[in-house]
């Protein structure tokens, strides 16, 4: 929700010329909040490596059962490949009925080798590596380069779960500090500006490191069972430290831990796990795969509709237009979801399928 909130402050501007720092309102709290909306991307980050690494480090710090890598694999790519491959379909559908006609899209309109420059770009999507190869954010739908981030982790999260095997607990939990704390330090003065650093693995592993050591925590520590009001007020006060600090040239370091009080007190607030626990939330988040891919190119869409509620107040129209949109896309995703994301989830959905498309064998004789 604090992307979705990120992208119709962006595009809503766009459309409504109303830029955010050309109005001068630096201080609107509203604007102020939506602009930090991109440090989701990064919390979701934490929070993928918190539920990636949770089996290996039950593996090795608490005996847990061994995780067989091809099972592994096999599931990331039963889970998230067929929604992305529909996904990209899509896209390309799009380009040619809606985008290539829109003078906004200048790559597209009016260019007749459009289908060539469009596939060129979907097809490095499906391999996860359009940032790599073209050093930009994908096309047309440019939230896909956290998808690549993703890949690249789960890839090699395996493999950087052998962290759990330095058994002095004291010794592992510093050694992932040390490098949350320097790793961005070091990318940052090594690899300035460089697009395939910054938007990698590398440019973003302290935030999935996090996660590691939430686990870490979670496993060791039983903070699930420890519920304490003061974490109640740990948790708002996380989030708006970020808004608060936004112009701080600290925050890239200070960042990660934020985010780790963040999900520390989101387990151990009593108020807060509650309020988590709903199942409205819940659902939602369970739905936060299609929502993520398709909620930007719906914002493009619904601002030409919703434009007519402009009120020339910018913080005003960023709220309207947040509430309204959010309904809208949470509805619409609900319906996407339903069809082509969790027919996915389902662990054997390739043996039913496998299972349909066999031959009718020969009846038994003794049946006749």
């Amino acid at each position: 929700m604090a992307v979705i909130a990120y992208h119709i402050r962006g595009i809503v501007s766009f459309h409504f010329h109303a830029s955010p720092e050309g109005l001068g309102i630096e201080g609107d709290p509203i604007n102020d909040i939506f602009s930090m909306g991109h440090f989701g991307v990064e919390l979701f980050f934490v929070i993928s490596g918190f539920i990636l690494s949770l089996p290996f480090a039950r593996q090795w710090l608490c005996g847990g059962n061994r995780i067989s890598l091809r099972e592994y694999y096999i599931r990331r790519v039963t889970r998230i490949e067929p929604p992305y491959v529909i996904h990209l379909i899509f896209l390309f559908v799009l380009c040619e009925l809606v985008l290539r006609r829109l003078p906004t899209h200048t790559h597209l309109y009016q260019n007749p080798d459009w289908a060539d420059y469009s596939l060129k770009h979907i097809l490095s999507s499906l391999f996860y590596s359009n940032g790599f190869i073209y050093g930009t954010h994908p096309y047309p739908n440019i939230v896909l380069w956290s998808l690549e981030v993703e890949v690249q982790f789960y890839l090699l999260a395996p493999f950087l779960s052998r962290i759990f095997r330095i058994a002095d607990t004291r010794k592992r939990r510093t050694f992932m500090g040390i490098i949350i704390l320097l790793g961005p330090l070091a990318v940052n003065n090594i690899f300035p500006s460089i697009y395939q650093v910054g938007f990698s693995l590398l440019g973003k592993f302290q935030y999935f490191l996090i996660g590691f050591l939430l686990a870490d925590i979670y496993l060791l520590n039983k903070i699930e069972a420890k519920h304490n009001h003061r974490w109640d007020l740990i948790f708002p006060i996380a989030l708006m430290s970020v808004v608060l600090l936004r112009h701080c040239f600290l925050l890239p370091v200070l960042l990660p831990w934020i985010m780790f009080f963040c999900c520390l007190a989101a387990f151990r607030g009593v108020i807060t796990a509650r309020f988590l626990g709903f199942p409205w939330i819940t659902t939602v988040g369970g739905m936060c795969y299609t929502i993520y891919m398709y909620h930007w190119l719906m914002i493009s869409m619904l601002v030409r509709v919703t434009g007519c509620l402009q009120t020339h107040i910018l913080w005003l129209d960023l709220l309207i237009q947040f509430v309204l949109m959010s309904v809208i896309i949470i509805g619409i995703c609900t319906v996407l979801f339903a069809l082509f994301e969790r027919p996915f989830m389902r662990r054997d959905w390739t043996t039913r399928i496998w299972k349909k498309i066999q031959p009718v064998g020969k009846p038994d004789a003794r049946s006749l």
